[in-house]
């Protein structure tokens, strides 16, 4: 079991060494960046020439472009760098890359966290997971939607490229007293039209958006596995929000993902995705750390690569016996309706209560 050191409350409040954090965290941001930007642009470059080569340098993109975003994630809380203001600047910036609007993904990410695994608060920030008994109330119309959400091709194929491409370019999402969030995704159109408007003048804008396409796609695609595995298992943590606590939530409800150190190393660790639940304030790098020296390397919910990929099997999460399940057969005479509303419809109006709730808004 965990020592009790690793459920204090903020990990800010322990002894840190930040001009050595901040060192790391530079070294990171210049060299994932940097590598990014060379391959995208060779990408661009190579594929005048050879359509292999250019489409090869695009997906290596889209690879690097997924450790960008962890260095995105760390800003949103706030621990790469000792200074929130300097975290949300840098964020601001790798949004650009990642074409995840800063404010409005820490937001998004921030409910996430104060709410996985609670029942009764579901809708913010997650994959949009339905109880049986939800489902079973559905008309046939809601049931084949969510089937079609649910399925593998549009949550690692369509939906990436929705999310990031169109979704993500819609202040209307945002309810009108978030200005923050709404004001993020203003300015993170306005980058990506100049970008496109310089390409239309100066360069080849076809090609641009054909290499701009497949490293969203790779990247998000990647991302998105990533991120359903962290929460999606077998034997998940849900219980009503009285019964919900942030270490169960971190430690039942949270994958540890077992990967290759070289896949760990490339992916910033997320995979440890219990040690981040519940140390949401330790940097991608100090993560392993943070787990072996706390005594936490056998807890979270152990998933190998294999369990990863067929973890897509589970559709709806089965009170009556706690686990995850595929879909439930459809009676002939329908069911009553379910207890709780149905978490297809984003309780966007209750954002800011929410954020309140995460104790991580500041």
């Amino acid at each position: 079991m965990p020592s009790d050191a690793s459920t204090d409350s903020d990990s800010r409040a322990q002894p840190q060494d930040w001009r050595a954090r901040t060192q790391r965290s530079v070294v990171q941001l210049v060299g994932w960046v940097g590598a990014y930007v060379l391959l995208a642009g060779g990408s661009y470059a190579c594929l005048a020439r050879s359509v292999v080569g250019g489409v090869a340098l695009a997906v290596l993109a889209g690879v690097v472009l997924v450790r960008v975003f962890i260095l995105q994630h760390d800003c949103a809380h706030r621990s790469l760098f000792q200074r929130p203001l300097t975290n949300d600047r840098v964020g601001l910036v790798l949004g650009l890359l990642t074409l995840a609007p800063h404010a409005y993904w820490r937001a998004m990410h921030l409910v996430h966290h104060s709410s996985s695994g609670d029942l009764d608060r579901r809708g913010v920030g997650d994959i949009v997971t339905m109880t049986a008994r939800e489902y079973l109330a559905l008309k046939p119309s809601e049931r084949l939607r969510y089937r079609l959400y649910r399925h593998p091709a549009v949550l690692l194929g369509v939906g990436p490229i929705f999310q990031f491409m169109l979704r993500f370019r819609m202040p209307g999402i945002v309810p009108k007293e978030r200005g923050p969030e709404r004001r993020s995704i203003l300015v993170t159109n306005l980058a990506l039209l100049a970008v496109h408007l310089a390409f239309l003048g100066l360069g080849d804008w076809p090609r641009w958006l054909g290499v701009h396409l497949l490293i969203t796609q790779v990247a998000a695609g990647l991302g998105i596995w990533l991120f359903y595995v962290q929460h999606q298992v077998e034997q998940p943590y849900w219980v009503p929000r009285a019964q919900w606590s942030l270490k169960g939530s971190a430690l039942q409800g949270s994958s540890h993902l077992r990967l290759p150190r070289a896949l760990e190393w490339l992916f910033g660790a997320i995979n440890l995705h219990h040690v981040h639940h519940l140390k949401p304030q330790v940097p991608n790098y100090l993560l392993r750390d943070y787990m072996e020296q706390h005594g936490l390397a056998e807890e979270g919910v152990k998933l190998g690569l294999r369990e990863s990929l067929l973890a897509f099997r589970l559709k709806v999460y089965d009170e009556a016996t706690g686990r995850m399940t595929g879909f439930p057969p459809v009676p002939a005479v329908q069911g009553s309706p379910p207890l709780t509303a149905s978490p297809s419809v984003e309780p966007s109006g209750h954002l800011g209560r929410l954020l309140t709730f995460s104790g991580e808004e500041r």
